[in-house]
C-alpha cells in the first residue's frame, strides 16, 4: 500500500514539473516573439532614417553649390558696378551736410546738399529742409520761413508741417516726438542740420522750430519749445 502511495506521489510530482516546464516554455516563446517584433520595427525605422539622411545630405550639397554660385556672381557684380560717389562741387558751389542721429543719439552724416556758394541763406536752409525731410524723416516736410534778429543774433524760423493723420502716413507728433530716445534724436537731427556747427562761412546763430505755425510743446522734445543756439 505504501509503495502505491509513493508511486502516486512521484507521478504527481512529475506531472507538476512537466506543466511548469510547458508554461515557462510558452512564456519564453511569447517574450521572444515580442523582442523579435521590436527589433524588426527598430531596423525598419533605422532604414527610414538612413534614407532620409541621404536625401538631406543631397539637398544640402545642392543648396551649398547654389549658394557658392550666387556668391561668385555677387563678387562679379561688386567688381562690375561702379561706386556711386557724389560729384565734386563746381568752383562756385559748396556742399552742406545733412545730419541724422544713431541709436546712441550720436549725430552722423545722413546726406548732403550742393548749392551755389552765393545762394541766399534762406534758400540754402530750404534745400536742407527738403533733403532732411526726405532722407531722415521719411518724407515729412518742413519750411524755412525767415531769418530774424533776436538780441543781436540771427535766428532761423523753421515750420514743421504735420502729416495728414491718415493711417500709415508719417507724423511729427506720433512718429518723431515720442519716447525719450526718439524725441532726442529728432532734436539732434534738426538742430545739427540747421545750425551747421562746423560750417566756416556766414551762417545763423540759432534756430526756432514751430509745428504748423505753433510753439512745439511735447514732453520728449522739450528743447524744440525754445530757440536753440550754437
Amino acid at each position: 500500500m505504501t509503495m502505491k502511495k509513493n508511486v502516486l506521489r512521484i507521478m504527481t510530482l512529475l506531472l507538476t514539473v512537466s506543466m511548469l516546464t510547458a508554461c515557462g516554455s510558452k512564456k519564453a516563446t511569447d517574450d521572444s516573439s515580442v523582442l523579435t517584433e521590436n527589433i524588426a520595427n527598430l531596423e525598419k525605422k533605422i532604414t527610414e532614417l538612413e534614407t532620409e539622411n541621404t536625401t538631406l545630405k543631397a539637398d544640402l550639397e545642392t543648396l551649398t553649390q547654389e549658394r557658392d554660385k550666387l556668391l561668385v556672381k555677387l563678387g562679379e557684380l561688386a567688381v562690375e558696378t561702379p561706386v556711386d560717389t557724389p560729384a565734386e562741387p563746381a568752383a562756385d558751389e559748396e556742399v552742406i551736410l545733412v545730419y541724422g542721429a544713431d541709436s546712441n543719439s550720436k549725430p552722423y552724416q545722413e546726406s548732403s546738399v550742393t548749392v551755389k556758394t552765393d545762394e541766399p541763406l534762406l534758400n540754402k536752409m530750404n534745400a536742407l529742409s527738403k533733403e532732411l525731410g526726405e532722407t531722415y524723416f521719411e518724407g515729412l516736410t518742413m519750411e524755412a520761413l525767415e531769418i530774424k534778429t533776436i538780441n543781436g543774433k540771427d535766428v532761423l524760423v523753421v515750420n514743421l508741417i504735420e502729416g495728414s493723420g491718415k493711417v500709415g502716413e508719417k507724423s511729427w507728433v506720433y512718429d518723431y516726438f515720442q519716447g525719450s530716445t526718439g524725441g532726442n534724436n529728432t532734436t539732434i537731427a534738426l538742430s545739427e542740420t540747421f545750425l551747421q556747427k562746423n560750417y566756416s562761412g556766414t551762417w545763423i546763430d540759432g534756430v526756432q522750430f514751430l509745428l504748423d505755425g505753433e510753439t512745439i510743446d511735447y514732453e520728449h522734445v522739450p528743447s524744440l519749445k525754445e530757440i536753440i543756439y550754437k
